[in-house]
């Protein structure tokens, strides 16, 4: 490789991982109403879109983990935008937990803090504004679930 072509690499590495950096886990159903399933939302509050091609995420309650499927290849979370990774019904666990997203290579992106969900309902824990992360418990509140769109 040329001393340019290395340079180009490096430089398209480093914005990818700065986009990288602005996509964070959005909204979490942990306890969904009956027939429901566990969802988690990621939101990318960047002005560049990220490749989540192989990404992954999971919901840890306890000794309890649900694993979501990996993002699917070519999949690109727009500036502003929303992407679903959506849970099994057979996922039986404690009502709460907290959620983890996860890079192609399996380094932590985003970690959601610990919340509780008791009523079987459709709230959920979101962020609000979408994508508010100060990485303190007082980004998450509870409020009707609005899986794939803004929280405001």
């Amino acid at each position: 490789m040329t001393c340019n072509a290395l340079y180009f690499a490096a430089a398209l590495l480093a914005v990818s991982m700065c986009a990288a950096a602005s996509v964070v886990i959005n909204e979490i159903e942990v306890n969904p109403p009956e027939g429901g399933v566990n969802w988690l939302e990621i939101y990318n509050s960047g002005n560049e879109s990220v490749d989540i091609s192989g990404w992954t995420a999971e919901i840890v309650d306890g000794s309890w983990v649900g694993k979501f499927d990996v993002a699917p290849n070519a999949t690109i979370l727009p500036s502003r935008g929303f992407y679903v990774f959506t849970g099994l019904p057979s996922w039986n666990h404690n009502d709460g937990g907290y959620a983890v997203l996860y890079s192609a290579s399996g380094e932590e992106v985003d970690r959601s803090a610990s919340r509780q969900d008791t009523m079987n309902n459709d709230f959920t824990y979101g962020r609000n504004p979408d994508g508010y992360d100060t990485n303190s418990d007082g980004d998450w509140g509870l409020s009707a679930g609005s899986k794939g769109s803004s929280n405001a």
